[in-house]
């Protein structure tokens, strides 16, 4: 039967045959995979990564029992070609000469494009290939003068190919927008764009699905990575999670069906005796994530709301990984699984600090098998922010972890500006919020404030503070030639809080304590709010924001979402 063809899917929606790329993640932008008597074309300019795309489908599909022809054109001799793919990891020796053939075009050229697509036609019935990949495409264009004989050479091949149940992959050296190419696009039934730009030193490899007949591809650029494993695609964040809210699937169970993406594991650490943690849940009398801070967690009615982000601001040196880290402790203690996502310290670097608090123990218990723990690093340098999303949440999936820790979040927010477009960054954040609320994750982010103290600290313009639910402020303030620590929760949006303010000291090896009141140096909290004689403003919610903006008039808020205290 011609469905029981190895690698063949069949969509439920149309009954259509679809052939899967072997490419991670393509089949997903393109709903599904290729339909195997599909003209498809991949458009690029030099070094996009065309060639690799293509024979990547080709071996992957050779793999699965199909037959295959590779032609080359005018962009390189098929010894090159070969030669270049040993390189990757799908190559496959073996297979040449056998499921695969490869075969120049060069010495039917000269005869001219109707001719030499005969010959193809005649090669691909003798072979009963599966699927004809032409390579190069742009070079051939130049040998007929008319434009319309190249319009013609793949429409006549592509449809010959598609009745004799054959899919027709075309590269082609060319813009995705290049209009000058628009003639030739008509006839194909998938076209795939590939970019490649260069800002400052970084190189930027995207890929889009231009079109796809017959199918709801993921719209937008993708980020395409080349390494010896070959292409791999990592969707666009939030278009992802945009389509798994418009086909009414939550972030969990896309999660369930969401393809592996290849390539190292970055935790450091990660439990290895196979429990299976997704299942865990939170006791229904625990509606609090605590700190095990008492004074804190009275200032928070209890500790942090389940599945709400909080955001812990302050300037360097003010406490902010060694709260985190208390909360990630706090967890262990409790049995809930915790993933510490860090963007600045490495692992020893986080335990040296933790040893010198008592709190060195608590997370060393945490990473043994079945501790609960989960070390997941990435360094700040030439971070892809799509990269970053699809492993810190398959790091979530894969624990089941049920507290997030972020440090810092400002690497992050930096990755986004320098490898996008600095209008991305709420669209992202307003996402990654989406997702862990899904997943039912208790997150904590780090971020630094550019100043110690300021008359008014104003986070209104900043996205994850308007998206987050809580935010804790941490400073650092000299007064009377002293140092003090203060800390202020200045927004807890679904719970009551305390905003006052507070002195907290950082000591060994007890680690962070919050002070009451009545234990504050005399006249300290006093003292300070003179030397600011200002308020901190805590952070507006998003609809206040945007009636403000349009000139309307928002609701006051509610006890739960009151501007934090004067200093």
């Amino acid at each position: 039967m011609a469905d029981e063809i190895a690698g063949v899917e069949t969509s439920p929606s149309e009954g259509a045959k679809l052939l899967p790329t072997g490419v991670p993640n393509l089949d997903r932008l393109l709903g599904g995979g290729l339909p195997t008597s599909a003209f498809v074309l991949i458009m690029g300019r030099p070094g996009s990564g065309k060639t690799s795309l293509a024979n990547q489908i080709a071996f992957h599909a050779a793999r699965a029992g199909r037959r295959v022809l590779i032609l080359t054109a005018l962009s390189e001799s098929t010894t090159k070609l070969i030669d270049h793919l040993r390189s990757f990891d799908f190559f496959d020796q073996r297979l040449i000469g056998g499921p695969i053939q490869f075969l120049s075009l060069q010495a039917l050229l000269p005869q001219g494009l109707e001719p030499t697509g005969r010959e193809i036609l005649v090669i691909a019935r003798d072979m009963r290939a599966d699927i004809v990949v032409l390579d190069g495409f742009r070079g051939m264009r130049g040998i007929e003068s008319e434009p319309l004989h190249a319009r013609e050479f793949l429409y006549d091949v592509g449809t010959t190919l598609s009745a004799m149940g054959a899919m027709f992959l075309v590269t082609t050296e060319t813009e995705p927008n290049d209009t000058r190419f628009y003639p030739e696009t008509t006839t194909a039934d998938v076209i795939l764009g590939l970019h490649y730009n260069v800002v400052d030193v970084m190189q930027h490899r995207a890929i889009e699905v231009v079109k796809a007949r017959g199918r709801a591809p993921l719209p937008g650029l993708h980020t395409l990575v080349l390494s010896s494993a070959g292409a791999t695609i990592y969707p666009q964040f939030e278009i992802r999670v945009v389509r798994g809210l418009l086909d009414g699937r939550s972030g969990l169970e896309q999660a369930r069906d969401r393809t592996q993406v290849g390539g190292t594991a970055l935790a450091e650490r990660a439990p290895t005796d196979g429990a299976d943690r997704s299942s865990y849940t939170i006791p229904a009398a625990a509606q609090r994530a605590p700190f095990d801070l008492p004074e804190l967690d009275r200032l928070t009615g209890g500790g942090l709301t389940r599945v709400s982000c909080t955001l812990v601001a302050g300037s360097s040196g003010t406490g902010k990984t060694l709260l985190a880290l208390s909360f990630a402790a706090a967890g262990l203690r409790a049995g809930e699984p915790t993933l510490f996502f860090g963007l600045r310290e490495n692992l020893d670097q986080i335990l040296v600090k933790a040893d010198a608090f008592a709190l060195g123990a608590d997370l060393r218990r945490g990473l043994e098998p079945g501790g609960g723990l989960t070390v997941l690093r990435l360094p700040p340098i030439q971070l892809n922010p799509d990269i970053v999303a699809d492993r810190v949440l398959r790091e979530l999936d894969r624990t089941g972890a049920r507290r997030l820790i972020v440090d810092s979040v400002f690497e992050l927010e930096r990755a986004i500006h320098l490898s996008s477009h600095p209008n991305r960054l709420y669209d992202y954040l307003s996402a990654l919020v989406e997702e862990l609320h899904a997943r039912g994750v208790t997150t904590l982010f780090t971020r630094e404030t550019e100043k110690a103290l300021a008359a008014t600290l104003d986070f209104s313009g900043e996205p994850l503070s308007v998206l987050a639910e809580n935010v804790i402020l941490l400073q650092q303030v000299v007064y009377r030639q002293s140092l003090y620590r203060v800390l202020s929760v200045l927004k807890m949006r679904q719970s009551p809080h305390d905003n006052s303010l507070r002195e907290f000291r950082i000591t060994a090896p007890e680690g962070i304590e919050v002070l009451q009141a009545m234990e504050s140096t005399p006249g300290v909290l006093e003292g300070i709010a003179r030397q600011v004689g200002g308020s901190i403003v805590a952070p507006r919610d998003d609809r206040a924001t945007r009636a403000s903006d349009s000139g309307g008039e928002s609701q006051p808020s509610s006890g739960a979402d009151e501007q934090g205290g004067l200093l």
